[in-house]
Order: C-alpha cells, then sequence, then structure tokens
C-alpha cells in the first residue's frame, strides 16, 4: 500500500462517483467498493471530505477524495 495525496484529473458519472481517473495512464474504475465521508482535523479548518474506494478494470484498487464542498479529487492511497 501507498499513500500518494495528488491531485487527479477525474471523470465522474450521474452520481458523482468516478468513472475513470488519471495516474501515470487512465484507469476506468469497474465497482465502488466503498463509500464514507470523513471530518479530518475539523479543529485545524480541514474541511469534510468524501472518500471512494475503487476497483479499477485492470484489478488495481485505490482510493480518491475530494473535499464536500469542491470538484477536484485526489488520488489518496494505491493498494498493492
Amino acid at each position: 500500500m501507498g499513500l500518494v495525496g495528488r491531485p487527479v484529473p477525474v471523470e465522474v458519472d450521474e452520481r458523482g462517483y468516478p468513472r475513470r481517473f488519471y495516474w501515470r495512464r487512465w484507469h476506468r474504475v469497474c465497482e465502488i467498493l466503498d463509500d464514507w465521508r470523513e471530518t479530518g482535523a475539523w479543529w485545524d479548518g480541514e474541511a469534510e471530505r468524501i472518500v471512494v474506494r475503487v476497483l479499477t478494470s485492470e484489478g488495481g484498487v485505490f482510493e480518491l477524495e475530494r473535499p464536500v464542498h469542491e470538484q477536484a479529487w485526489w488520488l489518496y492511497k494505491v493498494y498493492d
């Protein structure tokens, strides 16, 4: 498992979930494995964010996140 913490281009579906994203190359999401909200360090002003764990068509598992009031997605974690 590796932490990445970088913004990535993401195309979303009609529900707002990632359909595909770019990290080193385009990855097509074939399944949403889990999704949840995290509050973060609210005492330091961190915004609540949406986290989505996805399975790609190549078999990779990734976590993508975005602040609730923003549209920009970040690649947070890559599973081995």
